[in-house]
């Protein structure tokens, strides 16, 4: 009996799970090698897309592999039709030739091939005609999609990280959070603009120990797709088709103004890797200056006999004190000796906080005179819109009229970013009580937060507690430590005391005896 191979194919994964084409294109093709008395020695099924090389169907790359491993064989390769062979007239022309070159013979149910010239022809037409079809089915479903990014959807298969499609019974497929990837998105954006993170690596490091990517690499070129992606915001743009910046209908992570800063700061920085400022085994690397130059110490791990030893040294060319290293664990615990002895009085931190309150009320009063000044800003900046709209109108010079749309343009982009801060103002009030927990948690014992954090942790209490790098020297220690303000006043016990009479007309409690 003459041997039959059947291939069936169709476009997407989602087919291939949900729908039954594969099974009806296989039935098919065994109805017609009963027919013909053929004998199916094979079936490889392939769910691709139709474009494209068709040596890159893994089930094509398989059935041709198959017949290169029995030459002395010639087969029937039954498809369905001739679009499960290749919707694209290149593709085809090429695939045909590749089986008549392994001495295939082509069938399927709906077309009868044969070597006659005018076979040929219409077999050329049938394949065109399917790779038309392909390129308006294409066009159309971008211009669907088009239609309804223009209306804020985001249209696209991929949904950014943090998000998932759900279904809406009115707005259809719909962006919407996935709450544990999200917060770790809206950390590191948030924390990239306040410079919390200072450098794109920061935000690699922070997503990478979070998993961000559910176990794949995080990659400096995908952390700056997700800094640079307007949608974390609420809004959808997209250049290749002309659609530009617009309020969307999934809800934002960010506000604007944050994802403005973002790309301020990015467009300031071009630097992206730190990777030797943040290393858990040596937090004060790029903090502790040597004595003599006055340089950042370096640091790194020195192979021994048995073991490896870490070790801060200077590496800074013409200093006395180059390559003369100091171990991890003696200028580390010379630095928490420092941190130990930084106690604020907790009635001191008290009354301070008692003072942060009155001032943030103050804040509270100047947020609603804000509130007012972007409301006039964004009135202004809409009439301005619409009288450059109406001297478009009457311009009768492209020149002209370019400049005019480029205006508008500006103008569209600012008012956006003026109502998103005016949105931000009034449904986003920042916790107070909570921001002052966070930092005075920091400053009442910095030790604890030294020795219980993680890298980040350590570089903010580098940045809260001391207003300059500290300089060490291998033989005498740490030089005097400059303490950030706030400190310097909590810590001094004539300045507690001072303050405390200031504030409260108290005394701080003596002890017994003196």
């Amino acid at each position: 009996m003459q041997k039959a191979i059947i291939y069936c194919r169709v476009s997407s994964e989602r087919q291939k799970t949900e729908g039954h084409g594969l099974d009806s294109q296989e039935h098919r093709c065994r109805e017609l090698a009963s027919q013909k008395g053929y004998e199916v020695e094979r079936v490889f099924r392939d769910s691709f897309s139709g474009g494209g090389d068709y040596t890159k169907r893994p089930a094509m790359s398989e059935l041709l592999a198959y017949m290169d491993g029995k030459p002395y064989n010639s087969y029937v390769v039954i498809f369905d039709d001739l679009k499960r062979l290749a919707r694209d007239t290149e593709q085809y022309i090429k695939l045909k030739r590749a089986l008549e070159l392994r001495r295939a013979v082509v069938e399927c149910p709906n077309f009868v091939f044969t070597a006659s010239p005018e076979g040929q022809y219409v077999e050329t037409i049938m394949a065109a005609t399917a790779q038309l079809e392909r390129e308006q089915n294409r066009r159309q479903v971008m211009q669907k999609m088009k239609a309804r990014l223009e209306l804020g959807y985001w249209t696209f298969p991929d949904v950014p990280k943090g998000y998932v499609y759900k279904r809406d019974p009115v707005q259809g497929m719909l962006p919407v959070f996935v709450p544990q990837k999200a917060e770790i998105v809206k950390e590191a954006l948030e924390g990239f603009a306040s410079g919390r993170f200072m450098e794109q690596e920061d935000v690699r490091r922070f997503l990478a120990e979070k998993d961000a990517r559910d176990g794949k690499p995080v990659y400096l070129s995908w952390v700056k797709r997700l800094l640079t992606k307007v949608f974390y915001a609420g809004y959808v743009e997209y250049q290749p088709w002309e659609v530009s910046r617009r309020l969307a209908k999934h809800e934002p992570l960010i506000d604007l103004a944050t994802f403005e800063r973002i790309q301020e700061r990015l467009e300031g920085r071009t630097t992206t890797h730190t990777k030797k400022i943040l290393n858990e085994d040596f937090p004060l690397r790029s903090f502790v200056l040597c004595a003599d130059c006055k340089q950042p110490y370096t640091a790194s791990w020195t192979k021994g006999r048995s073991r490896k030893f870490p070790y801060y040294w200077c590496k800074t060319k013409g200093c006395p004190k180059r390559y003369k290293s100091t171990a991890k664990k003696v200028i580390e615990e010379e630095f928490e000796a420092i941190l130990a002895k930084i106690q604020p009085s907790k009635q001191v931190l008290s009354l301070t906080k008692d003072i942060v309150a009155d001032v943030w009320r103050k804040k509270i009063a100047d947020r609603v005179w804000q509130k007012e000044r972007l409301v006039r800003e964004v009135e202004q900046t809409e009439q301005e819109r619409a009288r450059f709209v109406q001297l478009v109108s009457r311009a009768t010079d492209q020149s002209v009229v370019a400049t005019y749309e480029q205006r508008i343009g500006a103008l569209v982009e600012k008012e956006l970013i003026l109502k998103d801060s005016l949105m931000s103002l009034a449904e986003h009030a920042p916790n107070i009580e909570t921001a002052m927990d966070i930092v005075f948690d920091f400053l009442k014992n910095p030790l604890e937060q030294w020795k219980k954090g993680n890298i980040h942790t350590k570089k903010l209490v580098l940045k809260l507690v001391f207003e300059e790098n500290l300089a060490h020297d291998k033989n005498s220690g740490f030089e005097t430590a400059i303490l950030s303000l706030p400190l310097r006043v909590f810590t001094l016990p004539e300045a507690q005391k001072g303050l405390l009479v200031e504030m409260g007309g108290v005394e701080p409690p003596c002890n017994k005896g003196s």
